[in-house]
């Protein structure tokens, strides 16, 4: 373990994240992580820390647990709201409770709410992975940070509290081992971001940091395939059922030796060069371009669009990939700059999908870029309807990989991933392999025994995605019966061109019985399951799995004694180191050593958070003490001139004034902006002889359910909790408002 660090603040105050553990196996095709946080409140006052981070889109997690003073306790899965409930109903009783919750794809987010003065704990996170051979090599990526975002958060529909934070102060040192088994112990294993040492016993290999290191990279690991790999099997139980997991590498061997003719093709090459792109990234996009220009075929056509904040074509329209041509792409090329802003790449996109080519040219679409944007559902969606393959290269330290691999699997393309010291002319050598290639389809997975009549069995899911030579298929399949001693897999593609027929490939695989597999393969697929799903069956698998998913939230509460008096946590959210080499913060290409950021910084004005002191959150900079809990003063909101009863509260009360809110009359709330309708139906309830302060309190925790454009605040939320439970507000009377509101204004708008 290493010594304590973490972020202090400029003004002093020290940041509860202390150090971040990491500890993997890497068996065949599946891996397991385990992530330890250890937080220590440094403070004299109970706080709740929120700390988003990423992890691989594909990861599955499996387990939370934390380990607090002398006590272990397990999280369990549950439906995301009922999650919440209990979460916020223990931060207002004075217990301590941890929500984690998957915020968006590769996005996750962990709140540790009431960890008392000088109290520690160590959160455990597992998950698990299925990883792909892509060609003859096997990446293990694991994200550490997150860089600064172009855009609105609000468009991935991310809480305010849960948008990840960055900060030139903050610096985590990094823990990292791996053990690797069986056949790929004897494989050859580097990294290109990190020192690793090696240490081999028996059939194992186990990695580690030569010494800690700082969270400012995503950790890659390249395997290579070992001579003679064509896959790999597994079965487990599940109940009473079998399940197994199969992966398949599709190829044709040379005895198959078919003839494939070459399309000429249209590509249209887009590129990322505003100011986050600045450093390494554009030196690795320049580097790809070359090259990728240099792979047209003559009979090809290209265009290629720049793009920041606006973009710019190099031809009006796409054009033959002729010497002409080639040279004047090679010298834009040569001058590239990050120097174009913001990163609006839709219109980019747009661009390109409309650049002219000839009719029924088969058209793909090639980008690069480090996918630093927000808006990324829309992107992802006009993407699906483009018609154009996207074939993404993701250049960068901390390139946003769950965005990319999205948007190229959505489209039918693929995804590469390039760190600064990694070869980029093989990335670009696979792409365009993929790219060339006569696509496959109708893939075919059976399970056979040989020692009995062929088992019935539902392949889950069935196989969507694109499939290309040399990518690993991972399939899932959930059969009754006798666990199978094979699995064979079948495609088929246009491959003789003379005889202008289908011809059927594959491969038969072995499986065995995976040891000591306590529900693993079994949890992986149900979570496959997942996605073919309505809302209310999806929550229950999770549920009966234990799968985090955006349904489902894992949460812990630990009871704490003589907690009924702690005031509000304050908020402390955990911020990201700035990524090395983004975004002109000096460069990690050919690094070799244990220095991490060489070359004096140059900012970029566009994509960075503010790089002084005002880039340290307003919770940061706030000074922790025992003032006492301040409440509201009437007099004050009134004088103000507000528009709605949620903008008056909200401004009021944040989480830095540590202002208490006591009980409202039906006035107070008319006078902060609440609507005429609603005042009417509370002075309604109110002479029928509800008491008027609970009625308030009460239609205050519904306030945000008839009101969703416009809301109250999370700090204000957990505020009314605490009025709420200070006047003893009943369930019975919460339910009597909403009633009467929804019978009142159910033909009018509030």
């Amino acid at each position: 373990m290493n010594s304590e660090i973490g972020l202090t603040s400029l003004s002093g105050e020290q940041v509860a994240l202390k150090s971040v553990d990491i500890t993997a196996t890497l068996t065949g095709v599946l891996s397991e992580v385990e992530i330890k946080q250890q937080y220590k409140n440094n403070s004299s006052n109970n706080i709740e820390t929120v700390y988003t981070f990423p992890l691989p889109i594909d990861a599955v997690l499996t387990s939370l647990e934390v380990e607090l003073n002398d006590d272990a306790l397990q999280g369990h899965v549950t439906a995301h709201k009922g999650a919440e409930e209990n979460y916020e109903d223990a931060i207002i009783s004075g217990d301590t409770a941890v929500l984690l919750s998957k915020t968006a794809d590769g996005l996750y987010c962990i709140n540790l709410g009431n960890l008392l003065a000088e109290q520690e704990a160590v959160i455990s996170i597992r998950y698990a992975q299925l990883h792909h051979w892509q060609g003859d090599s096997l990446r293990f990526y694991l994200p550490t940070t997150i860089a600064p975002k172009y855009g609105e958060p609000q468009k991935n529909s991310i809480a305010e509290h849960q948008v990840p934070q960055q900060s030139l102060s903050a610096s985590y040192n990094l823990n990292f081992s791996i053990t690797v088994d069986g056949l790929l112990a004897g494989a050859a294993i580097n990294s290109p971001t990190h020192n690793l040492a090696y240490q081999v016993t028996d059939q194992t290999m186990r990695i580690s940091l030569k010494h800690p290191q700082p969270m400012d990279r995503d950790f890659i690991l390249e395997i290579d395939k070992p001579k003679g790999y064509i896959g790999e099997g597994y079965w487990a139980n599940d109940g009473e059922s079998t399940v197994a997991l199969t992966s398949f590498i599709p190829q044709l061997d040379s005895s198959q030796n078919p003839a494939i003719k070459y399309q000429a093709r249209c590509i249209k090459i887009v590129v990322d060069c505003s100011g986050s792109m600045a450093g390494d990234s554009i030196e690795q996009a320049r580097i790809a371009l070359l090259q990728i220009v240099n792979l047209l075929n003559a009979q090809d056509y290209f265009n290629i669009i720049i793009f920041g904040s606006n973009h710019q074509q190099l031809f009006n329209e796409s054009v033959i990939a002729d010497s002409n041509n080639i040279s004047l792409a090679k010298q834009k090329l040569n001058v590239l700059a990050a120097n174009l802003g913001g990163t609006e790449m839709q219109s980019a996109l747009s661009a390109a999908y409309h650049s002219k080519t000839l009719p029924h040219l088969p058209t793909d679409l090639l980008l690069i870029t480090d996918g630093q944007t927000w808006d990324e559902d829309a992107l992802i969606a006009n993407a699906e309807r483009s018609e154009h393959r996207h074939f993404v290269v993701g250049v960068g330290c901390a390139v946003s990989e769950a965005f990319l691999s999205k948007l190229a699997k959505v489209t039918g393309g693929a995804s590469e991933f390039v760190t600064p010291n990694e070869q980029m002319n093989k990335r670009i050598l696979q792409h365009f392999k993929r790219i060339k290639q006569t696509r496959i389809h109708n893939p075919q997975l059976c399970l056979s025994d040989k020692y009995s009549a062929p088992l019935c069995f539902d392949p889950l899911p069935t196989h969507k995605s694109t499939i290309f030579l040399g990518d690993t298929v991972n399939l899932l399949s959930h059969y009754e019966g006798y666990p199978p001693a094979t699995a064979d897999f079948y495609f088929e593609g246009e491959f003789n061109e003379a005889k202008n027929e289908n011809e059927i490939y594959g491969a038969t695989i072995t499986l065995t019985h995976k040891q000591n597999d306590n529900g693993l393969i079994a949890r992986l697929a149900a979570h496959e399951r997942l996605m073919g799903l309505d809302t209310n069956k999806a929550t229950a698998l999770a549920e009966k799995y234990q799968l985090l998913t955006k349904h489902t939230s894992y949460i812990l509460v630990k009871v704490n004694d003589n907690s009924g008096q702690l005031p509000i946590p304050q908020l402390q959210q955990i911020p990201h180191q700035i990524p090395a080499g983004q975004s002109g913060l000096g460069s990690v290409i050919g690094e070799s050593s244990g220095v991490v950021c060489q070359g004096v910084p140059t900012y970029s004005s566009e994509s960075m958070p503010d790089l002084d002191c005002l880039a340290i959150p307003a919770f940061l900079r706030q000074q922790f003490d025992d003032t006492p809990i301040k409440v509201h003063n009437l007099t004050r909101l009134q004088a103000k001139n507000h528009h709605s009863l949620a903008e008056s509260l909200n401004s009021e009360f944040t989480p830095n004034n540590d202002m208490g809110m006591s009980e409202f009359d039906i006035y107070d709330i008319e006078e902060l902006g609440e609507k005429e309708t609603i005042i009417e139906i509370l002075y309604q309830l109110e002479h029928t002889g509800y008491h008027e302060q609970k009625l308030v309190a009460a239609w205050l925790s519904l306030y945000n359910e008839f009101n969703p454009d416009n809301q109250f605040s999370r700090h204000v939320i957990r505020l009314i909790r605490v009025l709420c439970k200070e006047l003893d507000v009943s369930a019975d009377l919460i339910n009597t408002v909403k009633e009467a509101m929804k019978q009142e204004l159910a033909p009018q708008t509030i």
